[in-house]
C-alpha cells in the first residue's frame, strides 16, 4: 500500500476478508480482528472505509449477519450499504434487488450499532436512484457513495453524461458524495462536485505500464512499479487542485458545500 501524507483516508474491499467460496470470513479478517482493527493492523490513523461493493457472484453468498461480524470485528470507520447487481435496461431484475438490498440494509444498520453507514445508492434509472436515495436519507445517512466504475469502464459518452445525471440527483446541499471507481482524470473537473473521490487506478496505470503527464497516460520505460504509481498519485493530487474552486454541477448550477464539508468530517471521525 502506497502512502501519501495527502490521503486521508483509505478504503479496504470487503471481498478481501472474505472466503470466495463460502462468504465466510477468512484468516486475514481473523488476524485483523485480533489486532484489534484495521487502525491498528494497517498502522493507519486516518479514516477506513469498509466497502461492502464486491462482485455479484460474492454479494449472493453474503447475509446481513456476515457482514456485521467483519464490520464489527474489523472496526472500520465507516462502511458501505449493502451492494446488488442493479444494470441499466433491467429495471424489473433491479427494482427485485432495490428491495432485497433495502430490507438488508435495515437489519445490517441494526446490527452495527454505532457504526457510520455511507449509504451506496443503487439503480438502473433515475426514477430507482432517486427511490433508493431517499430511502437511504430516511434512514437517516447523510453521506453517500455511487459506483461510476462501470459508467466509465468503456469511454461511453452516454453512459458518462448519465453517471453525471444520477450523481445530481444525489448530490445535495446536505450531504457528502463519494464517487468510487472515479479515476478518470480528464473527466475530474466534469465531477467537481463530488466530495471525496475513491481510485485505485494510480496503481492499475503503473501496472498497465503507463504514467500520468497532467491528465492524460503516457509509456514509460523506466522504473518500477510502485515508484510511478507513487507519481502517479502525486499528479492525481495536483490534478485534484485544479477542481479546489469548482462547485458546479452542470453549467449554470452553483453550489458552495465547504461548510456542510466540514460539518459532515467531524461527525465521521468522532
Amino acid at each position: 500500500m502506497i502512502m501519501n501524507p495527502n490521503v486521508k483516508g483509505i478504503i479496504v474491499p470487503i471481498q478481501d476478508l472474505i472466503l470466495k467460496s463460502t462468504g465466510k470470513p477468512n484468516s486475514l479478517f481473523y488476524k485483523i480482528k485480533n489486532v484489534g482493527g484495521l487502525h491498528n493492523y494497517l498502522d493507519f490513523k486516518g479514516l477506513i472505509i469498509l466497502s461492502l461493493i464486491m462482485r455479484d457472484d460474492l454479494i449472493s453468498l453474503m447475509l446481513p449477519s456476515d457482514y456485521a461480524e467483519i464490520i464489527n470485528g474489523a472496526e472500520p470507520n465507516c462502511y458501505t450499504t449493502i451492494d446488488g447487481s442493479t444494470y441499466e435496461n433491467q429495471e424489473k431484475r433491479s427494482l427485485k434487488e432495490l428491495e432485497r438490498i433495502s430490507n438488508e440494509t435495515l437489519e445490517l444498520v441494526r446490527l452495527c450499532p454505532g457504526k457510520i453507514p455511507i449509504g451506496h445508492v443503487k439503480g438502473s434509472s433515475s426514477i430507482q436512484i432517486k427511490y433508493h436515495f431517499s430511502f437511504l436519507k430516511n434512514v437517516g445517512i447523510k453521506i453517500f457513495i455511487f459506483h461510476t466504475g462501470d459508467f466509465f469502464r468503456n469511454g461511453d459518452q452516454n453512459m458518462i453524461k448519465k453517471a453525471k445525471q444520477y450523481c445530481s440527483l444525489i448530490k445535495k446541499a446536505d450531504n457528502i458524495l463519494i464517487l468510487h471507481g472515479m479515476g478518470s482524470q480528464n473527466k475530474i473537473i466534469e465531477f467537481s462536485f463530488a466530495d471525496i473521490y475513491c481510485t485505485y487506478s494510480h496503481m492499475i496505470t503503473a501496472r498497465t505500464g503507463q504514467y500520468y503527464s497532467g491528465t492524460k497516460k503516457k509509456k514509460y520505460s523506466i522504473g518500477n512499479v510502485e515508484d510511478i504509481a507513487s507519481l502517479n498519485l502525486n499528479q492525481m493530487f495536483k490534478n485534484l487542485k485544479i477542481t479546489q474552486f469548482q462547485t458546479k454541477l452542470f453549467e449554470g448550477g452553483r453550489f458552495l458545500w465547504e461548510e456542510v464539508m466540514q460539518e459532515q468530517e467531524l461527525v465521521l471521525l468522532k
